[in-house]
């Protein structure tokens, strides 16, 4: 393709790469449809496990349903879109692999990774910032007025994995109220928009640690 031959390509790539943030504090600016269509294009067009392809995505722009997503991620305030992505378990590798295959369970979720971090890169090369949020069927609502016991009773119900009878669980609010079939295993999401504060690498912390990564043979094995 002329884009590889082109020299500049791979520091224009890099510099990307280096730019992106995780962003928390979006502007609230609405992001087109069609924008939103070609990130996730990005998305599927990265490799996945025997060329499986098995990954879905659900898109979440209304402001009602971003309220509620709001409930479960509430740092999401101010972002346009959030895309959840599925694992679409009903097709037939995925059941001979990830369902019976115990030692390649973890596949979907490597390819899932991949094809964030198409999304991510492509939208941030549209302007477009995002952060990758950690969704599961686990994650129940934040409600200030959820009371000690009820939190307590919530966690021993999500112990012995009756979560999904829980109306401030995820995994609920998928079935019950998006309609989500049951063969689409919730994977992930990313939240999208445009930045109202952008992290600053040279000062900012994340985890206990600093954004800034040290020189590469700072990671190195051996």
């Amino acid at each position: 393709m002329e884009i590889l031959r082109n020299q500049d390509f791979d520091k224009m790539l890099m510099g990307l790469i280096r730019e992106r943030r995780s962003v928390r504090i979006f502007s609230g600016k609405k992001i087109p449809r069609e924008d939103i269509l070609s990130i996730i294009e990005a998305g599927i067009w990265a490799p996945t496990g025997c060329n499986n392809q098995e990954l879905r995505f659900l898109i979440i722009d209304k402001d009602e349903q971003l309220n509620e997503i709001l409930t479960f991620k509430p740092f999401l305030k101010g972002a346009s879109t959030v895309v959840l992505v599925f694992c679409d378990m009903s097709l037939p590798a995925s059941r001979e692999i990830y369902l019976r295959n115990k030692w390649e369970r973890h596949l979907p979720y490597i390819d899932t990774g991949l094809a964030l971090e198409n999304m991510v890169l492509y939208a941030k090369s549209r302007g477009i910032d995002s952060c990758i949020v950690n969704f599961s069927e686990f994650h129940m609502r934040h409600r200030r007025e959820n009371s000690l016991i009820k939190k307590i009773i919530n966690k021993i119900l999500l112990k012995l994995n009756m979560h999904t009878l829980l109306k401030d669980n995820f995994e609920f609010y998928l079935r019950n109220i998006l309609k989500v079939p049951k063969h689409y295993r919730i994977m992930c999401g990313v939240a999208l928009g445009y930045a109202k504060v952008y992290p600053n690498v040279n000062v900012e912390k994340h985890g206990g640690r600093k954004v800034m990564r040290e020189d590469v043979h700072y990671y190195l094995i051996g």
